[in-house]
């Protein structure tokens, strides 16, 4: 089990850097082009690969973390506290595969059916999003009680998000063209996980000497990610607001 939980480790970060990368191509190419589309499916893929093996191995620990972290409790003056904080930080893992899932396959599935939502109200859809609602207060009780930042900071944009989703699947009605806004706050919401993920677990050798300080670059791609995606809103607010007014005088 540990091979394979290697294995699936390896594939992780390797699809995990591809996600960080492609990230960007869909999001400096215009709506509609061939590139944006065809680069924001292979970052939807390489999400889901990333997702799919974060969720698996975080259950492989969970369930038996005596065979997939046997050397870390073995060395541990206090094994049963061992066992649960392995768990605890894997719960955590196991709530960020979820997120990166939940909000990567919102920003495709809005832009898919556009304003016909109904696809959107189906329990197979709702599902991971009321699990990501439920885990949030979850995480950040982990958080607050155990001084957890990481717990605290995804239990609360996880909340949020799941929220926010919920809100625009089921609310009878929406505004034109929503689905575009929601298509652009959700890819971002989805690369604001992936590049969190990597500044604190992939660069944490790099910014380890930082302290505290390293919470600057963990909560870097939250902020950096919500004024990039009100700019965006903005822009294509101004847009449809121009062709409103084109339509409206013809």
């Amino acid at each position: 089990m540990t091979y394979f939980h290697s294995l699936l480790f390896i594939i992780h970060i390797v699809f995990g850097s591809i996600a960080l990368v492609l990230f960007w191509v869909p999001l400096f190419t215009k709506k509609g082009q061939l590139n944006h589309v065809k680069f924001g499916l292979f970052y939807k893929t390489s999400m889901y690969i990333v997702a799919l093996g974060g969720f698996v191995m975080s259950l492989m620990v969970i369930t038996m973390p005596h065979t997939m972290k046997a050397e870390m409790i073995a060395q541990s003056s206090d094994p049963e506290r061992m066992v649960d904080v392995v768990r605890i930080f894997w719960a955590y893992l196991l709530y960020l595969s979820i997120l990166s899932f939940t909000v990567t396959r919102h920003a495709v599935a809005v832009i898919k059916v556009k304003e016909n939502r109904s696809a959107l109200r189906k329990f197979s859809y709702l599902a991971p999003i009321v699990a990501l609602l439920i885990g949030g207060p979850i995480m950040i009780y982990f958080g607050v009680s155990g001084g957890r930042v990481l717990h605290l900071v995804f239990g609360i944009l996880g909340f949020f998000l799941a929220c926010s989703m919920l809100r625009y699947c089921l609310k009878a009605e929406m505004g034109e063209r929503k689905w575009v806004f929601e298509h652009i706050g959700s890819f971002i919401g989805s690369g604001i996980g992936a590049y969190t993920a990597f500044l604190a677990f992939g660069g944490r050798t790099m910014f380890e000497e930082l302290g505290y300080w390293q919470l600057v670059f963990w909560i870097a791609p939250g902020v950096i990610g919500t004024i990039a995606s009100a700019i965006l809103c903005k822009k294509y607010g101004k847009v449809f607001q121009v062709e409103s007014a084109a339509r409206a005088s013809v």
